[in-house]
């Protein structure tokens, strides 16, 4: 990045402010979005045929700095297209990054003062508004898709896996994302068709340097798309991952894979009304499958329950980041770690494997097929799985290249595996927490009390702040950097827990 020294330094951002950039000229329009980090604004500059996006960053550490470099980096990498390399193929993962992704325009970086930085990254806009608004859309009962049909359901949710996951093979040879997230995905429907992008690298990490120094990375997203071994490491600490080298394989390379899962399998859940399969039936000549729709119900039960879960137990740990409670998010940690809250998270996602399964071996719909083979790939568990993803045999399943994923149908050992209602009570049930950490003794504790004990307290935590006890207990403050939020939508419900904006860094020992 270029750095700058001068008088303009620290200028106030507004609607007609004009400002320079790396020796190019922009004047904003109107804001996008903010969070503690800044802003982002819409922008034109002379000479450019496109409207741009400028995110200003406020840097108060050289850690910060670095956080702003690589996405810096990133955006400039990610915008290298068929422009830049004539021999790139349309339909080739670098082709469809420089598509789905923001490139770099311009950038530079002015010191404001002792460990006071000023970063400005001037991109290009990608069209659409963030897919929260269309499923927040849908459960007001306005649905996006026509009439909620299951095919119109699974033509947008293929959509979203086609266009994404091309575009994240590429990204992955450099980094891991660590946002995605409805919020963070931008969609924009034209017709029966949809376009689909992924904006914000302010949590992105260097790929290489995350598995070498993982122990020292900040966790960081929204828990709603967290896979069992961030759960993990939220109550244990990424040190003990070595112990468990199912959840350490999860939490190095499947951090993006499980979350564009969830917002995938949450699209099709949300997006689908099942009062529209009455309509086909009546309206067709031959009614819809018996079989698919009491398995997609099974789905949607399942589903559910697990969105709930990570509902309640996500919204107290945002509250006590957002109200400064540093003791209070311990005394969480500590408690989310006696109850092996992680344990619940990986029980609710094989409830949700196995019900994908089922349904996969009775889909009618091959968009509908297709989608389960790929969720079922992308969706973790956090044990030990000889289906290991990648991005490159996500996309041939989507492509339905014979032999790429067809996961076999649950065998007996599958079956407990996979959460089936009697396996999961055993699952439970009589299995011991990881031996005694400093979080304290486990030994003995019954699993399945401790976390029904603990979401039933849950279900009274107030939509916004801890209680006032925690928060006068604690001493200290929390204050971290924020990532991109969408000034769109501050929150939205989910069963009976409110769903707050992502945090994005938390910092676990």
């Amino acid at each position: 990045m270029e750095y700058v020294h001068g008088s303009n330094a620290g200028e106030q951002l507004g609607p007609g402010v004009q400002v320079w950039i790396g020796g190019r000229d922009f004047r904003l329009s109107e804001l996008l979005g903010e969070g503690s980090f800044g802003a982002v604004w819409s922008a034109t500059s002379p000479g450019l045929n496109c409207e741009v996006a400028i995110k200003e960053i406020i840097c108060r550490s050289e850690v910060e700095l670095g956080r702003a470099a690589t996405e810096q980096q990133l955006l400039k990498f990610v915008g290298r297209g068929p422009v830049d390399n004539p021999g790139l193929k349309e339909d080739s993962p670098a082709a469809v990054a420089a598509k789905r992704f923001p490139s770099l325009v311009a950038s530079e970086v002015k010191a404001l003062g002792p460990d006071l930085w000023q970063v400005r990254l001037a991109m290009t806009r990608l069209a659409g508004k963030p897919l929260e608004s269309l499923l927040e859309t849908a459960s007001e009962g306005t649905r996006p898709t026509a009439d909620g049909s299951l095919v119109e359901t699974c033509r947008c949710v293929r959509s979203l896996l086609d266009q994404l996951v091309p575009a994240l093979e590429h990204l992955g040879t450099q980094a891991l994302h660590r946002d995605i997230t409805t919020r963070n995905i931008l969609v924009d429907k034209k017709g029966q068709n949809y376009s689909f992008g992924l904006v914000d690298f302010g949590l992105a990490v260097d790929v290489v340097k995350w598995k070498a120094d993982l122990l020292t990375h900040d966790i960081g997203g929204d828990g709603h798309y967290w896979p069992t071994s961030s759960w993990f490491v939220l109550e244990y600490g990424a040190h003990h991952l070595e112990s468990y080298p199912a959840l350490l394989q999860e939490y190095e390379a499947d951090l993006d894979v499980h979350a564009l899962g969830v917002t995938a399998l949450r699209c099709l859940m949300e997006l689908w009304a099942p009062e529209a399969m009455v309509a086909e039936a009546k309206s067709k000549s031959s009614p819809p499958s018996w079989a698919q729709t009491a398995k997609l119900m099974r789905l949607r039960m399942a589903w559910t329950n697990f969105w709930d879960d990570i509902a309640r137990f996500w919204q107290p740990i945002f509250d006590a980041f957002a109200c400064g409670g540093c003791d209070a998010l311990e005394q969480l940690k500590s408690r989310y770690a006696q109850a092996g809250v992680h344990h619940m998270v990986s029980a609710d996602l094989c409830a949700v494997r196995a019900a994908l399964r089922e349904l996969r071996d009775v889909a009618e719909l091959n968009d509908l097929r297709v989608i389960c083979d790929a969720l079922l790939l992308m969706m973790r568990p956090g044990k030990k799985r000889d289906d290991k993803p990648t991005w490159r045999r996500i996309r041939a399943v989507l492509r339905g290249e014979r032999g790429a994923s067809r996961a076999p149908s649950p065998a007996v050992k599958e079956v407990a595996e996979e959460g089936h209602p009697q396996s999961r009570q055993q699952f439970l049930v009589g299995k011991e927490l990881p031996a005694k950490t400093e979080h304290g003794s486990s030994q003995g504790r019954n699993r399945r009390d401790l976390c029904d004990a603990l979401k039933t307290e849950l279900r009274g935590w107030p939509s916004s702040g801890v209680p006032a006890a925690s928060v006068a207990a604690s001493q200290s403050t929390y204050s971290p950097s924020g990532s991109m939020w969408s000034s769109a939508s501050v929150s939205s419900h989910c069963g009976s827990a409110t769903v707050g904006k992502p945090i994005s860094y938390l910092h676990v020992s």
